[in-house]
Parts: C-alpha cells; structure tokens; sequence
C-alpha cells in the first residue's frame, strides 16, 4: 500500500502513466502533503484544458484530496484500504458548480468515466510491473 500511495503522493509520477493525456509542470510538494499543488494542461488535440490543483487532505496511506481550479473537474479523492495481501484503491470525484447538475454530470461523467478507468489501470499495471 506504500508504494501506492508513495506513487499517488508525487504528481510528476503520474505523469510516466500512458493513460494520462495532461502535462504536469511546476510541482511543488509540501513535507506534511497538504498544499502541494502543480499545474497541467491537456494533451487532447482539438481542445485545450489548463488547470492547477492543490491537495486539500492528505492522510499518509489512507487517502489524499486534490483540488483542482478547473470547474470541469471539482475534487478528486483517493482512498487507499488494505485487502488481503493487497490493497483497494477508491477514486471519487466531487464536482463543481454548474457541472454537478445532472445532465451536465454524467455528460462529464461519460467522459471522464472511460479516462479514469485506463488510467487506474495503467497505474495497477505499473506498481504490479
């Protein structure tokens, strides 16, 4: 579960995940994990997201929050809980604003649904490699 977590903790890791299309650029990390913060853009041809998050929670092996600035998105919580002689990792998503009204929701919901599940994905086959 460490070395999960340990991944999740620094930003710029997720960045070597093929299953994520943002550049992750100007990290800064804190030593108690609440308030590193980092900028990224989309790699998406054809439309173009820019966004800055910050983490809100952090409570070593358990969970981290990010905030991001980006509207479209709101805050994304990972939970980390031991299973077996492994683990289970939980992501969630809180959005914000206008995006939480439902048509509007699972229209980003749709979107995003697909991205996130390649990208725990690619993170599961990286710790396992």
């Amino acid at each position: 579960m460490e070395k999960v977590f340990d991944f999740f903790k620094d930003p710029t890791k997720m960045q070597g995940v093929n299953a994520t299309p943002f550049a992750i650029k100007d990290v800064k990390l804190t030593e108690e994990g609440v308030g590193t913060y980092f900028t990224w853009a989309s790699k998406t041809p054809g439309l173009r997201f820019e966004g800055f998050d910050v983490y809100t929670e952090f409570i070593p092996n358990q969970r981290i929050t990010d905030r991001t600035s980006s509207g479209l998105s709101g805050d994304w919580t990972f939970s980390f809980e031991p299973e077996g002689s492994g683990m289970q990792l939980t992501a969630e998503i809180h959005h914000r604003s206008f995006w939480r009204i439902p048509p509007l929701r699972e229209l980003v919901e749709w979107g995003q649904g697909p991205m996130a599940g390649r990208f725990l994905s690619a993170v599961k086959a990286k710790m396992e490699a």
